[in-house]
C-alpha cells in the first residue's frame, strides 16, 4: 500500500520534469524547425526571414500592380528575393571589414531630406508606410542600407567612372524634348546638420560654420568642391546636387530663400529641421529648352548614376565570386 501511495506522485513528478524539458527545448526545437535556405560565408539565412521578406515584397508589389504573382511564379519571386539578401549579407559584411557604417543620427538625417523634398510631415510619411505594410523600423532599416550603399559607392566604384563630354552631348542630342521644363530651379547645397534638439553653441557653431564656409566659396573655391569637403549630406558626393525643384515643392525655409536669389549665387545660411544649408542655384527655368550648358551637370549626374549602378553591379559580382554561398532551395 504503501509503494502504491507513493506510485501516483512519482508519476506526477515524473511527468512534470518531462514537460519541463520539452518547454526548455522549444527554442532550439524552433531553431531546428526554421531550416537554413542559405549561408554566406559564417551567416546563415532561415526560412522565417525570407518569408517575411517575401511577403514584404508582394505586399508592395500589389500596391502597384493588379494583378498578384501566381504560385508558380512564387517560386521565382522567393528566389529573387533570397539573392537580395545574399546581396545584402555580403554588402554588410563588406562595410563592416572596410569600417562604413550609417549611424541612427546618418539615418535621421536621410529622412529628414525625404521630408524635406518632398514636403511631408512626418505624420504624413508615417500613414505612408502603414499604407504600403511598412514598420518604421523596416524603414530606417532599408534607409540605413541606401546610405551605407552609396558609401560603398562612394569609396570603392568612384573613380571607376569618367563621364566624358561626348557622352554628355550625345545624351543631350538624344533626348532634347527631356529638357523643356516648368517653371523651377535647380540646386546644389552644402549641408551642416544639427542634432534634434541643439543647444545654444551647436547652433552657433553650426552657423558660424556656414558662414566660413560661404565666405570661402566666395573668395574663389568652388561650390562643388566646399560640398565634397563640408557637406554632411548623402550629395556631398555629388558636389552636392540636389536637382530640380519646381515652385511650391520645397521646404517652407528653402522656397524663402531660393527664390531671392540669381543664377550661380550662394545663399546665406538658411536653417531648416536637418541644420543649416548653404544654397546654390544653379539655374532658374521658365519652360523653354534649355541649352546644354544649362543641363551639362544635370546629364552628367544621370550618366554617372547610371554609371554608377554598372559598376555596382560588377563590384557586387566580384563580391560573391569571392565568397563561399551556398543555397537550399
Amino acid at each position: 500500500m504503501y509503494c502504491q501511495k507513493g506510485a501516483k506522485p512519482f508519476r506526477v513528478f515524473t511527468v512534470m520534469i518531462l514537460v519541463l524539458a520539452w518547454v526548455g527545448a522549444l527554442p532550439a526545437l524552433f531553431r531546428t524547425l526554421d531550416r537554413v535556405v542559405a549561408t554566406v560565408d559564417e551567416e546563415v539565412l532561415t526560412q522565417s526571414e525570407l518569408q517575411e521578406a517575401v511577403e514584404l515584397f508582394v505586399h508592395q508589389l500589389g500596391q502597384t500592380q493588379k494583378r498578384m504573382p501566381n504560385e508558380n511564379e512564387m517560386k521565382a519571386v522567393e528566389r529573387r528575393v533570397l539573392e537580395d539578401m545574399i546581396d545584402k549579407k555580403l554588402l554588410e559584411a563588406h562595410a563592416e571589414e572596410v569600417g562604413v557604417t550609417a549611424s541612427e543620427e546618418d539615418v535621421d538625417r536621410a529622412i529628414d531630406d525625404v521630408l524635406s523634398r518632398a514636403n511631408l510631415t512626418r505624420e504624413q510619411l508615417q500613414e505612408a508606410l502603414k499604407r504600403d505594410g511598412i514598420r518604421q523600423e523596416e524603414y530606417r532599416d532599408q534607409i540605413r542600407n541606401q546610405i551605407v550603399k552609396a558609401k560603398m559607392i562612394h569609396q570603392e566604384i568612384r573613380n571607376r567612372i569618367n563621364i566624358k563630354d561626348v557622352d554628355i552631348e550625345g545624351y543631350y542630342l538624344d533626348h532634347s524634348e527631356q529638357f523643356r521644363t516648368e517653371e523651377g530651379v535647380v540646386l546644389r547645397h552644402i549641408l551642416l546638420p544639427l542634432p534634434k534638439e541643439p543647444s545654444p553653441d551647436e547652433v552657433k557653431a553650426a552657423y558660424e560654420e556656414s558662414v566660413r564656409i560661404r565666405d570661402e566659396v566666395i573668395a574663389g573655391t568652388p561650390f562643388e568642391e566646399a560640398a565634397v569637403k563640408y557637406s554632411k549630406d548623402s550629395s556631398a558626393a555629388q558636389g552636392g546636387w540636389l536637382g530640380f525643384f519646381g515652385r511650391g515643392s520645397m521646404s517652407p525655409e528653402m522656397e524663402a530663400a531660393v527664390w531671392k536669389l540669381k543664377e550661380g549665387e550662394v545663399s546665406q545660411p538658411v536653417r531648416s529641421p536637418m541644420g543649416f544649408h548653404l544654397i546654390k542655384l544653379q539655374e532658374k527655368t521658365t519652360g523653354e529648352l534649355r541649352s546644354l550648358d544649362k543641363v551639362r551637370d544635370m546629364i552628367r549626374e544621370k550618366l554617372y548614376e547610371e554609371a554608377a549602378e554598372r559598376q555596382f553591379e560588377e563590384w557586387r559580382r566580384e563580391l560573391r565570386k569571392n565568397a563561399h554561398i551556398e543555397v537550399f532551395m
